[in-house]
């Protein structure tokens, strides 16, 4: 007989001969065999393959079965989790019934019996768990239950987006995990399905910093190099798309392209082209992102609400709040230079950009900067520096000086806390102002508490937002928390550069690519992108609306 291409001649040619007459002799005497008939399982002349656990190799010694046979099984029990029973086979693309009843004879979906077997190919379910420990991933970095993000969750192979909000939803009501086994007590997990996945998880932060930490500058743009991976994420993972749950790339990128076109962007009124009365002008916007990491950045609905947002109000300058990973702002300046996503192409292809972001090689920085240095209005980042030494304690504060036509802005990327002294900020403030022609503040307000007046003129800074403005996205805002958590001061010297225009983005910032809980739909980020505009030349006498 005629072996199909791609299969391993490795099986033993008398398991393999036995199998091939039975199944031929019962068809040739009986045609009208009911197909629920099957093997006396206690021949242990038959050495069933666990289906749950057998590598594509593996699989490749099944009769029918080649490569791409193979790894659309494994795929497909990427997705799932594992298979529950044999008939689950069916459905995986290759397989059907027909191939499904050729193959019963040699498959299982439990290892128990076969661990008495001295012949067995596939290793018991205990030896996998056993061999394959978790100190074995040492140099990959594992995700902590404790503090991963429903994107940070799914990048690990068996865990879905709905068993990732199963983990934060039980993480929520009942606390922190004490250990990676209290999964068990989670919807949607059973013994196998944790076994398959505690070996990529852990409780504890990880002493060792990633390899970019490691290699990067001081000041990190897009000029530095990052570490080849090819094999890895920065965080030590393999690199997926963080809709894919096992589905190959050509299937994950399909199915974006549809839930994207039923994710409509909203009517842009005005198409900004960086100027107002005649006079060159543009926008500096400032965004919290919330735990935007290296995972959430390369979710594509993610990817192309950022974007989008950014290209169809035309901002210059962003202010990034709550960054995780530098990487993340690669990834979407990328995407900005050359798009990859259907509708950033859409929009800018008329348009040329140069797209750059600033982040400072600080442990636990979370602000950074994306500027277009080559586009309507160009930007030139002239220095970045850490805010003042007397105030880290209290606020976190990132200070960069871009050049914009004639003029030199004076930028303060600022997230404050419930701790943070007022009166000591506003005292750096005035300092600083007098050092300063145009000074503007990106204010985080979503770790304070309560506000008062002092957070709104801090430094004798006059708010581009009223208190009673709303920036969030989600209705009504968590209990404690403030509808209002961000905004933009400036100092005097400002106030005839403002062209009189600002706003708060609510539209166009979901995107059914978004996991939103137990469903899908849901925003970029919790908190809207807010910005002003202003004339780049410093001679105009415009004064604001």
């Amino acid at each position: 007989m005629v072996q199909s291409m791609g299969q391993n001649s490795s099986l033993p040619k008398g398991r393999r001969k036995s199998l091939r007459s039975f199944t031929k002799r019962s068809s040739s005497k009986n045609r009208t065999l009911s197909h629920t008939f099957t093997i006396n399982e206690n021949d242990e002349r038959i050495d069933r393959l666990n289906i749950n656990i057998a590598s594509e190799e593996e699989l490749m010694t099944l009769d029918g079965v080649n490569r791409e046979i193979a790894k659309s099984i494994v795929e497909h029990r990427k997705a799932i989790g594992r298979f529950r029973k044999v008939e689950d086979l069916a459905v995986v693309r290759g397989i059907g019934a027909d191939k499904l009843q050729k193959l019963r004879p040699e498959i299982c979906v439990s290892s128990r019996r076969s661990q008495s077997y001295t012949s067995s190919r596939a290793q018991s379910y205990d030896s996998l768990r056993s061999s394959e420990s978790r100190l074995t991933l040492k140099s990959n970095k594992l995700v902590n239950i404790n503090k991963a993000s429903v994107f940070e969750l799914q990048t690990v192979n068996g865990i879905t987006q709905e068993i990732a909000a199963a983990i934060l939803h039980h993480r929520m009501k009942k606390g922190k995990f004490r250990q990676v086994d209290d999964l068990i007590k989670v919807k949607c997990l059973d013994n196998f399905h944790l076994a398959m996945i505690g070996r990529y998880l852990t409780t504890e932060d990880e002493d060792d910093s990633s390899e970019i930490e490691e290699t990067r500058p001081g000041i990190l743009t897009n000029g530095y190099t990052m570490p080849n991976q090819s094999n890895a994420k920065p965080n030590g993972l393999p690199q997926r798309l963080s809709i894919r749950n096992g589905l190959t790339n050509s299937n994950a990128i399909d199915i974006f392209e549809l839930l994207s076109a039923y994710s409509p962007r909203p009517v842009v009124r005005e198409v900004f082209n960086f100027t107002r009365n005649e006079e060159p002008a543009l926008r500096v916007a400032s965004w919290n992102l919330q735990d935007f990491s290296y995972e959430k950045a390369g979710n594509l609905g993610v990817k192309e609400v950022v974007c989008r947002t950014i290209l169809e109000n035309g901002f210059s300058i962003i202010a990034i709040q709550d960054i995780l990973n530098v990487t993340a702002l690669r990834i979407i300046c990328d995407e900005l230079n050359n798009p990859k996503l259907q509708r950033v192409k859409e929009w800018g292809k008329t348009n040329h950009h140069h797209w750059n972001f600033c982040m400072l090689d600080l442990h636990n920085s979370k602000l950074g900067f994306v500027y277009d240095s080559d586009g309507g209005m160009p930007v030139d980042l002239l220095s970045l520096s850490e805010g003042p030494t007397d105030t880290k304690g209290e606020c976190e504060a990132l200070v960069a000086s871009f050049k914009v036509g004639n003029s030199n802005l004076q930028l303060v990327n600022l997230m404050l806390n419930q701790s943070t002294n007022l009166d000591v900020l506003s005292q750096k403030f005035k300092e600083l102002t007098s050092e300063s022609d145009l000074l503007m503040v990106f204010v985080d307000y979503t770790d304070v508490g309560m506000l008062t007046d002092d957070h709104f003129n801090m430094g004798n800074l006059k708010p581009v937002f009223s208190q009673n403005s709303s920036t969030t996205f989600v209705h009504p805002p968590a209990s404690g928390s403030s509808f209002h958590t961000a905004n933009i001061l400036y100092n005097p010297r400002v106030l005839k550069q403002l062209t009189g225009v600002s706003g708060v983005v609510k539209q166009g910032l979901v995107h059914l690519a978004i996991p939103n809980g137990w469903s899908w739909g849901g925003p970029a980020s919790h908190y809207c992108p807010i910005y002003v505009e202003l004339f780049a030349n410093s001679s105009n006498d415009v004064v604001a609306l």
